[in-house]
């Protein structure tokens, strides 16, 4: 994470916004509104009141202050000390939205410098999560360093604090903290369809469609508000009105615009103007692209990614390095049934990318190619000093966009909202020197709460969560694809990055779990019933090592046998399901509510395929009513059993059992639809 100057904020918060505008996707942000600071004595005015700071390091000064007259003054010349001065934030609740920052002055600051951070703690006063920016180091004057971070559902208490980095000596002063929460806008819009980049298809006269989020206002109550639609031409002149209504009673509304008919190729405004019940106007334009042909590469109505024309669903692998790349490692992921492949190996380290890319569509393999390392190399400080990282990230867009087999850019690996201002300068290199191909961006667990934020920043979300050997069981798989989902609006892909790895490999007293085929083919269903377009495992490279740390002495290819041999089956098995993902039709369940096996239909070729994940690692049984004019002619199927009473279908799966069960239709449909 970083520091931002006020300057790079204020630079880079219009150029998101004129990006937003620009390319119609994005949903319609004004300037944030933030609410009073929740730090108290943020300034040290009144000593050291209301902060816990240890005895006997640092002291409230008089001589040296960012505004008024004091500042907290730490000189630390241990470096295994590793101290924090910390306070309690009041009036916090789960689910805000906050912006915190600080300012620092350094003199011989070391290593990673001096900072602040937020976080929260459970009721057992567990660290649950955190923001953490990067901070300044070497002898500088008073900069400003902020960052956001969402409270999570289960946070007890929230803290702000301030400290060196591990091993930091130097001294540093600190004022002026804030941490204020960012009140959500009134109204929030999202376009859902034309959802790629508000690019259409001339001819295609699907009726466009708009999500409008909905904060309740205190003084609203049950009210209604006026939604006014208009389209406009690139002269400004209003081709077609609408005027739609809503309640406040709704957290969202859903409002349609016909556009009208063999409408030419071009570029249009779709503006929008929602008054409020207090008589506010709200208005946000979306600029809407008419285009005799779709892209090589983009996400459709419903989510899925098309290549050439056709529907594909990415199932993939992450590599770990350009090693595994060779003609050995590529043949065997392909005969796993895999079609796309992630190699961090390659971004700006390898000399010869087209090569790679040539190695990978020798055997049909579908490659996003990873820049996200890139964005790590971004210095800190002024934005013209990361002007060559992007110039080489632009190199690499220009050099790759050709390749035949190339599916997405993956520009953000886990980096959290502090990284937006950059995450949309990369989004907008993509968009400007290469409209063929989709961005892609994987966000961890712990952003989960913020995944909306990064709504105009990307084509398809990514969200990596790892439950296998650390989680009591695999349900929390659902509820991340389920979040995953509500922030992609039915406008954004969805690929979900499940896990391969043992965590032993990755933390040095971790008890080994490797994920066995059921546990990595139960994340599958998980996810695919959730509604993800898209797989990519994580990952490949650690199925070659036994335990932590990786390298030669921990390397077992013996072990990686059989752990391939495991994700080769479960690889095998969904690729066969992908068909009908792609083309099957969605049929509704009735579901319990409080369902514990996830569960899922589609009907393809004559057949109804329900897909069911138990997520728990004992037996669990789901009873639903069967769809009408669909029988069970096959009472056990897999590892899935079932049973048949009184109207009623039971589905009885073992521990984090998974698969799909399949019916058909019933004779009397059949000769129906023979007769007709």
């Amino acid at each position: 994470m970083f520091a931002l100057s006020k300057h790079y904020i204020q630079k880079y918060f219009y150029a998101f916004l004129a990006a937003s505008l620009l390319w119609g996707c994005a949903p319609s942000h004004a300037q944030e509104h933030l609410g009073p600071n929740l730090v108290q004595n943020p300034g040290f005015e009144n000593g050291a009141v209301d902060w816990s700071i240890p005895a006997n390091t640092a002291q409230v000064v008089n001589d040296v202050a960012h505004s008024g007259d004091q500042s907290l003054e730490y000189t630390n010349t241990d470096p295994g000390q590793y101290k924090f001065f910390r306070q309690k934030l009041k009036g916090i609740k789960p689910g805000q939205y906050l912006q915190f920052s600080v300012w620092v002055k350094g003199k011989n600051l070391t290593g990673q410098g001096a900072t602040l951070y937020v976080q929260s703690l459970d009721k057992n006063n567990k660290y649950i999560n955190g923001s953490y920016p990067q901070g300044f180091s070497g002898t500088n004057d008073w900069h400003q360093i902020r960052d956001n971070f969402i409270v999570p559902d289960d946070a007890a208490s929230t803290w702000v604090l301030l400290y060196f980095r591990p091993k930091v000596t130097g001294t540093a002063w600190f004022d002026d903290v804030e941490v204020r929460v960012v009140e959500p806008e009134p109204f929030v819009s999202f376009l859902r369809f034309p959802n790629y980049r508000g690019q259409v298809q001339q001819g295609d006269n699907t009726a466009w469609k708009m999500d409008i989020e909905i904060n309740l206002q205190p003084d609203w109550k049950n009210s209604a508000i006026k939604i006014q639609q208009a389209l406009m031409d690139a002269t400004g002149k209003v081709l077609l009105e609408k005027t739609s209504n809503a309640s406040t009673s709704d957290k969202t509304a859903t409002v349609t615009f016909d556009p009208p008919a063999n409408l030419p190729v071009g570029d249009y405004t779709l503006q929008q103007s929602i008054t409020a019940p207090d008589g506010k106007i709200t208005t946000a334009k979306f600029p809407v692209h008419v285009v005799q042909q779709m892209p090589k590469v983009y996400i459709d109505k419903e989510g899925f990614t098309v290549v050439d024309g056709s529907r594909f669903f990415p199932l993939g692998l992450y590599l770990g390095d350009e090693k595994q790349t060779t003609d050995e490692h590529l043949q065997r992921i392909k005969d796993g049934g895999f079609n796309t492949i992630l190699n961090y190996g390659y971004g700006y380290r390898q000399p010869d990318p087209k090569a790679y890319m040539a190695r990978a569509h020798k055997y049909h393999l579908q490659v996003v190619y990873a820049m996200s390392d890139m964005l790590l190399k971004l210095k800190q400080d002024a934005p013209e000093e990361n002007q060559p990282t992007y110039d080489q990230m632009a190199s690499y867009i220009k050099m790759m966009r050709g390749e035949p087999n190339l599916l997405a850019w993956y520009i953000n690996d886990e980096r959290p909202p502090g990284w937006l201002p950059r995450l949309q300068k990369v989004y907008d290199l993509c968009l400007q020197l290469d409209p063929h191909h989709p961005a892609f961006q994987v966000l961890a667990h712990s952003q989960s709460d913020a995944m909306e934020k990064y709504f105009s920043t990307l084509d398809v979300y990514g969200n990596d969560h790892y439950p296998v050997g650390v989680k009591p069981d695999l349900s929390t798989t659902s509820e991340r694809i389920h979040q995953t989902v509500e922030a992609a609006h039915g406008a954004k892909g969805v690929w979900m990055v499940p896990q391969l790895m043992d965590w032993a490999v990755y933390r040095k007293n971790q008890k080994s779990h490797q994920p066995s085929c059921d546990e990595m083919r139960n994340q599958a269903y998980q996810a695919i019933i959730g509604g993800a377009k898209g797989l990519i495992f994580y990952t490949y490279y650690d199925l070659f090592f036994e335990k932590y740390p990786r390298n030669d002495s921990t390397r077992n290819e013996a072990l990686f046998q059989k752990r391939w041999a495991d994700a080769a089956a479960m690889g095998q098995e969904i690729n066969a399901l992908i068909p009908a993902i792609l083309s099957g039709k969605n049929i509704a369940l009735s579901l319990p509510q409080s369902a514990d096996v996830k569960a899922s239909a589609l009907e393809y070729h004559n057949e109804l395929l329900i897909l069911l994940a138990n997520p728990y690692y004992e037996q669990q049984s789901l009873t639903l009513t069967l769809p009408k004019g669909w029988t069970i002619k096959q009472v056990d199927q897999g590892e899935i059993k079932s049973t048949f009473a009184n109207g009623q279908v039971t589905f009885i799966l073992p521990s984090v059992g998974s698969g799909v069960f399949r019916l058909e239709k019933n004779f009397d449909v059949i000769l129906k639809e023979r007769s007709e």
